[in-house]
């Protein structure tokens, strides 16, 4: 969450009027990557956790998926999209388990985001694992951070 506030107070206070000089800007960049690192390092960690039954596979909805869309139409998202999440045509409700898998399996050159005050929105792409079926998701690092904070903790033994 903290990654996430200071990406969002960056980006509000400096560079969303210009997309492509926030894209020059260390902080933002610096700031992105370790999100991205940690995003990716919870996800599996979770999913783990989840397939050994320590913790439970919680039912909430993080953000909003939709399959089967074309290249064009995920760039189109990716341009024009506004929050929130809940109210996209043609999009499923996103529950927690299936967005650490998207979160594992997104293309990383594939996305983008949205931030301001109030949201952080990552925009993950990605296909099946024959490479067809094209997938685009919304995902909610606000909704994402509450529902994993609301799991519960379980202490391991040694």
């Amino acid at each position: 969450m903290q990654i996430s506030e200071r990406f969002r107070g960056e980006w509000k206070s400096h560079y969303r009027s210009d997309p492509a000089l926030a894209m020059q800007n260390q902080t933002l960049l610096d700031t992105s990557m370790r999100g991205v690192e940690i995003l990716r390092i919870l996800a599996l960690a979770i999913r783990s956790e989840q397939d050994f039954g320590l913790t439970p596979s919680d039912v909430a909805i993080v953000g909003a998926i939709k399959e089967n869309t074309s290249n064009s139409e995920s760039t189109a998202i990716i341009n024009t999209y506004t929050p929130p999440y809940s109210v996209l045509a043609d999009f499923k409700p996103l529950k927690l388990r299936q967005a650490l898998n998207k979160i594992a399996h997104a293309n990383p050159v594939g996305g983008g985001f949205f931030a301001d005050a109030n949201n952080h929105d990552l925009i993950l792409t990605g296909s099946g694992q024959s490479g067809i079926h094209n997938w685009i998701v919304i995902l909610s690092i606000i909704d994402l951070c509450s529902a994993i904070k609301s799991l519960p903790d379980y202490k391991i033994t040694t």
